[in-house]
């Protein structure tokens, strides 16, 4: 019944809670899908990085080994440039993602704060719209709880049986207990039992 009656307040009186809860919710989406693509973008270009450093080594390998070690040319050249520019793009894409991070954080916690607000004004309304019949209910209970469970006279000659056996014989509980379920299972079987053995 409280679920439908919270459906119902987020819809009235609680939609600008719920509207900022949503709005929240929405952004916390986008933001985790943005932090994800940076996060593969950034393991794109760490391939590209480890493909570009192989060119180059290759290319280096490849050198006259007398030439003058210091020289390189123009091919070499683009392959150190693409590779440095490689290096700041990895970089530039891991920022991002870690910004993305941080901004998934922060959404987070202003998520968690969205509902404690909205769970806490609906809980106070409904203590304003509803309290008087808890505490109805609740001052019920407890008048039932003092009047205590009403036993039958067999069942309260058992409970006095029981802590009777406990305090004197405390071992003899279990024995008293077992006799007796087994005592009541022979009367209930007694009539079944005599007719399948007379065919």
């Amino acid at each position: 019944m409280k679920q439908a009656i919270f459906t119902e307040w987020k819809a009235k009186e609680g939609q600008c809670f719920e509207e900022a809860f949503e709005k929240n919710r929405s952004e916390l989406r986008d933001k985790r899908q943005e932090m994800k693509d940076a996060l593969i973008n950034a393991n794109t270009i760490k391939k590209e990085i480890d493909a570009a450093k192989d060119r180059l080594l290759r290319k280096q390998a490849d050198k006259v080994p007398n030439q003058d070690e210091e020289m390189i040319d123009e091919e070499e050249y683009a392959l150190i440039k693409n590779l440095k520019d490689l290096k700041q793009s990895y970089k530039d894409g891991f920022e991002k993602h870690r910004n993305h991070k941080m901004e998934v954080i922060s959404i987070e916690h202003l998520l968690q704060q969205c509902k404690t607000r909205l769970v806490q004004s609906f809980e106070e309304w409904f203590d304003q719209k509803y309290g008087h019949l808890a505490q109805k209910a609740a001052e019920a209970a407890a008048k039932a709880a003092e009047e205590g469970e009403r036993y039958d006279p067999q069942e309260q000659f058992d409970l006095m049986e029981a802590e009777r056996l406990e305090t004197q014989h405390p071992d003899a509980l279990a024995y008293h207990n077992a006799r007796k379920n087994a005592a009541r299972d022979v009367r209930r079987n007694k009539g079944p039992v005599a007719r399948a053995g007379g065919r």
